[in-house]
């Protein structure tokens, strides 16, 4: 029975689930455990062997409040009155949390696609398919593990990160601000119309990770027919984020990136 479980419990780690949805399954894994805790100690009493029957009956009990606790949690979405642990439990984990993000922020970016004056660059509609999405997530997965950008919340501890969502209503994301990719450009795809953006580590190993659709208030279409469009600039935002748990604690959730394009033009009429 263990090790059914315990496939299934290695088997979530080859899927990118919600991490909420992730901890209602093992919620689940682990009532199935109890379920069958309770029988062996059953059949132990049963069959008088008190003492390895009174250790069992420990566990189920320890098994089953901490199965109670994760499903008021992560089910109900409130925290249990009969949770006495986690406020002496938490101020241990929250120490080593701070402790790793006291460390100094990386600072790691200064990729540019040149210098343009702010008026000939507007904020341009960034969206990505499921393959774009894939590829972006990818790509930053990648540029994260060279250490090309960095994700450190910003250097914010536990406490800082709940103060902040308390103040905006957001979850705080993992990737620091202003996080730009060492290469981005803008491509126009003739086989799908789109005006593709591009990232990676340098132009060879670049990805197409996602499009644009709208420049400003105007559509792509009609800002390419009139316009000359250059990528400018492109930030990259989302991922990983934390929201606030129970008694002061954090909890990571996963999430998809984005990007935050800024787009130059200039008036096709201008050249000739």
């Amino acid at each position: 029975m263990f090790s059914f479980l315990d496939l299934i419990n290695h088997s979530l780690g080859y899927f990118n689930i919600n991490t909420r949805l992730k901890n209602r399954i093992y919620t689940i894994v682990a009532l199935l455990g109890d379920g069958y805790l309770i029988y062996v100690t059953a059949r132990l009493l049963a069959n008088h062997v008190w003492l390895r029957g009174f250790l069992y009956c420990l566990a189920v009990i320890f098994v089953t409040y901490f199965v109670y606790l994760n499903f008021v949690y992560f089910f109900l979405g409130h925290t249990s009155k009969f949770d006495f642990l986690s406020p002496y439990i938490r101020p241990l984990v929250a120490e080593e949390e701070e402790k790793r993000q006291e460390r100094p922020r990386q600072q790691v970016n200064t990729a540019s696609n040149g210098i343009y004056h702010n008026s000939e660059t507007i904020p341009a509609e960034f969206e990505a398919d499921s393959l774009e999405q894939r590829n972006l997530n990818k790509m930053v997965q990648r540029l994260l593990d060279a250490g090309l950008i960095s994700a450190n919340f910003n250097g914010m501890t536990g406490k800082e990160i709940v103060n902040r969502y308390q103040e905006t209503g957001r979850p705080v994301d993992a990737i620091d601000d202003n996080q730009v990719p060492p290469y981005f450009e803008l491509i126009h795809n003739r086989r799908t119309h789109r005006m593709e953006i591009a990232i990676g580590v340098n132009q060879m190993e670049r990805m197409a990770v996602g499009h644009i659709t709208k420049v400003g208030l105007t559509d792509i279409k009609t800002a390419h027919d009139k316009y000359r469009l250059y990528l400018a600039n492109v930030t990259i935002v989302g991922g990983p984020h934390k929201i606030p748990g129970r008694h002061g604690s954090t909890i990571m959730m996963d999430g998809d990136y984005r990007l935050v394009p800024q787009v130059a033009y200039r008036h096709r009429q201008q050249e000739l």
